[in-house]
């Protein structure tokens, strides 16, 4: 297969995934592999799942790094920009969330501890996360990458109060 994995991407492997290899954000659960098995985690996205074909509207600078139900999180391999994609549209067309792997460690390690922390009062009696929490949320996230990029995170995550 045609990729060469990027030595940087090693140590964040190492230490910047929690050991459940999961992190839970409240609107999405991104799951990683390790890093050994990067590789045949880009199947169904730069290679065809069954005939394992290369996928031609795959950019070659698009490094899959986790998933949250098939939504890639995707790491540039020029620019260390962190981007995202929902699958199932027809094409892709990744976003960018973040500007490189620490911001999101940092932004994604928050949420996850927030979330932890709040346990099941996160949600109400429909398991939707309670309006309060959706603020706090974003009000994090905004506190790690500033309003402008914020407001992308939030609309890309299609994190939103349920009415």
């Amino acid at each position: 297969m045609d990729l060469i994995m990027p030595p940087a991407l090693k140590p964040w492997f190492s230490s910047g995934i929690p050991e459940s290899r999961q992190f839970d954000i409240g609107f999405a659960l991104f799951e990683f592999p390790r890093f050994e098995d990067l590789i045949d985690f880009q199947m169904g996205y730069r290679w065809h799942s069954f005939t394992q074909a290369r996928e031609p509207a795959w950019d070659d600078n698009w490094l899959v790094l986790a998933s949250s139900h098939g939504d890639p999180l995707i790491y540039h391999l020029k620019d260390g920009h962190i981007l995202f994609a929902r699958h199932g549209a027809g094409h892709w067309a990744p976003r960018l969330l973040f500007a490189d792997l620490a911001q999101m460690s940092r932004c994604f390690n928050a949420l996850a501890t927030l979330i932890t922390h709040v346990g099941e009062a996160l949600f109400d009696g429909d398991y939707n996360i309670q309006p309060n929490y959706v603020e706090l949320i974003k009000t994090e996230i905004v506190h790690h990458v500033g309003l402008e990029q914020g407001k992308q995170i939030i609309e890309q995550l299609e994190i939103s109060a349920y009415a």
